[in-house]
């Protein structure tokens, strides 16, 4: 009997504990809360190498199922990697609200990208960015959600702190405020929009009558526009079917992904325009800072006209593709440009 109550108590102190320690004791206990699921704690991590400006932290569950993970990417291999996901595999799925310098990804997992000129060398250091990803694995509801991004914020700042980066500490969301995936309108109403490229550009026949999804940050930090298809059976065209086009801009760092910027290599190669036949880039400067914009086809769609003989592109087709994202990516970087008041733009030319 004696065993069974100590064992009653040890439980719920050590979940005390590891809520009050985890992350070094940052964690805001309300939010966490909130995003913790209904199931008992299990352990916590924390690592910090000032030197290499990495920091790691996670709290899991006692089925080792992550409650709240933070890990920072600096220049360097790690960040690379982390980056060769970040804006093909995980486009913005919802940007952040307040001018926040990130999005969230569709796995719940919210990229910040502070500024941290104290961590970077060379005439590119004012504006060096640190890039901060928290993951929140339970955080569904809009209450988690608006959690989740609270902690976040709160997380990155300390991390930032933590590394001298210097920056000015990021806003905290206003209270209820959560990730926005955007809103899907008529294409006809995109026009005037930040997307209205998508409006107004000559489009896929599929996608004429078509939905664009609007989710670009106040600012035009990240944002991306998706041209899709009406669904299949959908009388009305309200839903949104396959993507046939994706229009995206990144201001900062982010644009460093190469497979944004198609099959470039070398350093610097992301900060120049490009085209080919499935994507098209764009560049120009916003208060000091780089700033990138891409089109490229819809996951999975490859712009094949239904009477085209399959196999292989001819080279005239791939030139007709290449003019076509050419013209989105010009239209969308001018507006965005002129949205922003930015300057210096350079479009892609033909191949």
């Amino acid at each position: 009997m004696l065993a069974v109550v100590g064992a009653s108590v040890r439980v719920p102190l050590k979940d005390w504990w590891l809520a009050r320690e985890a992350c070094g004791g940052k964690l805001p206990g309300g939010d966490l809360k909130t995003v913790r699921p209904d199931t008992r704690l299990g352990k916590q991590e924390e690592s910090f190498d000032e030197e290499l400006g990495e920091y790691h932290c996670v709290l899991t569950t006692d089925k080792g199922r992550v409650v709240v993970a933070v890990d920072t990417y600096p220049d360097g291999p790690g960040r690379d990697r982390e980056m060769s996901f970040i804006g093909s595999a995980r486009p913005p799925y919802a940007v952040l609200p307040g001018g926040l310098p990130g999005f969230e990804t569709d796995h719940s997992e919210v990229y910040l990208m502070p500024e941290c000129p104290r961590g970077g060398k060379g005439p590119a250091a004012e504006h060096r960015r640190l890039t901060v990803k928290t993951w929140a694995y339970f955080a569904e509801s809009r209450e988690e959600k608006a959690a989740m991004l609270r902690l976040a914020v709160r997380m990155t700042n300390e991390v930032t702190g933590k590394l001298g980066c210097g920056g000015a500490p990021l806003p905290a969301p206003e209270d209820g405020a959560v990730p926005d995936k955007g809103a899907y309108v008529p294409r006809a109403e995109a026009k005037g929009t930040a997307c209205g490229a998508l409006a107004t550009a000559p489009v896929p026949a599929e996608g004429r009558d078509g939905r664009v999804r609007v989710a670009v940050a106040d600012g035009g930090v990240v944002g991306r526009c998706t041209l899709y298809a009406p669904q299949q059976g959908d009388d009305d065209g309200a839903r949104p079917g396959k993507p046939l086009v994706e229009l995206t801009s990144w201001l900062g760092d982010w644009g460093a992904d190469l497979r944004v910027t198609g099959s470039l290599k070398g350093e610097g190669a992301f900060r120049e325009p490009s085209s080919t036949d499935s994507r098209a880039w764009a560049v120009a400067e916003c208060d000091g800072e780089n700033i990138g914009f891409g089109a490229q086809w819809g996951e999975g769609y490859s712009y094949r006209k239904t009477d085209e003989k399959p196999g292989p592109p001819t080279e005239k087709q791939r030139g007709e593709r290449s003019a076509l994202l050419r013209e989105y990516v010009g239209a969308f970087a001018k507006d965005q440009v002129r949205r922003g008041k930015c300057t210096g733009l350079r479009l892609p030319t033909a191949l």
